[in-house]
Protein backbone atom coordinates (compact mmCIF):
# COMPACT_ATOMS: atom_id res chain seq x y z
CA UNK A 1 0.00 0.00 0.00
CA UNK A 2 2.75 2.43 0.95
CA UNK A 3 4.75 1.46 -2.12
CA UNK A 4 1.76 2.21 -4.35
CA UNK A 5 1.29 5.60 -2.71
CA UNK A 6 4.99 6.44 -3.16
CA UNK A 7 4.91 5.32 -6.79
CA UNK A 8 1.82 7.43 -7.47
CA UNK A 9 3.38 10.48 -5.76
CA UNK A 10 6.58 10.08 -7.79
CA UNK A 11 4.60 9.75 -11.01
CA UNK A 12 2.62 12.91 -10.27
CA UNK A 13 5.78 14.84 -9.44
CA UNK A 14 7.42 13.82 -12.71
CA UNK A 15 4.35 14.47 -14.82
CA UNK A 16 3.68 17.95 -13.41
CA UNK A 17 4.07 20.73 -15.97
CA UNK A 18 7.50 22.34 -16.13
CA UNK A 19 8.06 25.81 -14.76
CA UNK A 20 7.68 28.25 -17.66
CA UNK A 21 8.26 31.98 -17.77
CA UNK A 22 7.13 34.38 -20.49
CA UNK A 23 10.04 36.06 -22.23
CA UNK A 24 9.90 38.99 -24.65
CA UNK A 25 12.33 40.16 -27.28
CA UNK A 26 12.21 43.13 -29.59
CA UNK A 27 13.75 43.22 -33.05
CA UNK A 28 15.12 46.17 -34.98
CA UNK A 29 12.76 45.43 -37.89
CA UNK A 30 9.22 43.98 -37.85
CA UNK A 31 8.95 40.19 -37.98
CA UNK A 32 7.19 39.54 -41.26
CA UNK A 33 5.97 35.98 -40.63
CA UNK A 34 4.30 36.84 -37.32
CA UNK A 35 6.25 34.16 -35.51
CA UNK A 36 9.77 32.87 -34.93
CA UNK A 37 10.71 29.32 -33.93
CA UNK A 38 13.85 29.29 -31.78
CA UNK A 39 15.06 27.43 -28.69
CA UNK A 40 12.20 24.95 -29.03
CA UNK A 41 9.64 27.72 -28.64
CA UNK A 42 7.19 29.35 -31.02
CA UNK A 43 7.51 33.09 -30.43
CA UNK A 44 4.37 35.00 -31.43
CA UNK A 45 5.16 38.44 -32.80
CA UNK A 46 3.31 41.67 -33.37
CA UNK A 47 5.47 44.07 -35.33
CA UNK A 48 8.84 44.10 -33.60
CA UNK A 49 7.77 42.55 -30.27
CA UNK A 50 7.72 38.77 -29.78
CA UNK A 51 6.67 36.69 -26.76
CA UNK A 52 7.20 33.07 -25.84
CA UNK A 53 7.42 30.77 -22.83
CA UNK A 54 10.71 29.19 -21.75
CA UNK A 55 11.65 26.85 -18.93
CA UNK A 56 14.15 29.35 -17.58
CA UNK A 57 14.18 32.03 -14.94
CA UNK A 58 16.84 34.36 -16.34
CA UNK A 59 17.62 35.86 -19.73
CA UNK A 60 20.93 34.73 -21.22
CA UNK A 61 23.14 35.96 -24.04
CA UNK A 62 23.32 32.39 -25.32
CA UNK A 63 19.53 32.23 -25.81
CA UNK A 64 19.49 35.73 -27.30
CA UNK A 65 22.08 34.69 -29.89
CA UNK A 66 20.00 31.65 -30.87
CA UNK A 67 16.94 33.85 -31.32
CA UNK A 68 18.90 36.46 -33.29
CA UNK A 69 20.01 33.79 -35.78
CA UNK A 70 16.33 33.22 -36.61
CA UNK A 71 14.75 36.65 -36.04
CA UNK A 72 17.46 39.14 -36.93
CA UNK A 73 18.87 41.98 -34.84
CA UNK A 74 17.59 41.92 -31.26
CA UNK A 75 17.39 45.22 -29.37
CA UNK A 76 15.99 43.87 -26.07
CA UNK A 77 15.46 40.47 -24.47
CA UNK A 78 14.23 39.32 -21.08
CA UNK A 79 11.32 38.67 -18.77
CA UNK A 80 9.74 40.47 -15.82
CA UNK A 81 12.64 39.45 -13.53
CA UNK A 82 15.67 39.44 -15.84
CA UNK A 83 16.60 41.73 -18.72
CA UNK A 84 19.84 41.69 -20.73
CA UNK A 85 22.09 44.71 -20.22
CA UNK A 86 23.28 46.88 -23.13
CA UNK A 87 26.66 45.14 -23.47
CA UNK A 88 24.93 41.73 -23.56
CA UNK A 89 22.56 42.98 -26.27
CA UNK A 90 25.57 44.14 -28.31
CA UNK A 91 27.08 40.64 -28.04
CA UNK A 92 23.73 39.20 -29.13
CA UNK A 93 23.52 41.50 -32.17
CA UNK A 94 26.65 39.91 -33.62
CA UNK A 95 24.69 36.68 -34.15
CA UNK A 96 21.86 38.26 -36.15
CA UNK A 97 21.13 36.62 -39.49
Amino acid sequence: MIRSALTAAAFLALSAPAFATTFTFETAAPVEEGQVVAIGTVWLCEGTVCKGDLDRKKASVRDCKKIAKKAGEIISYGNSNSELEADDIEACKKSAR
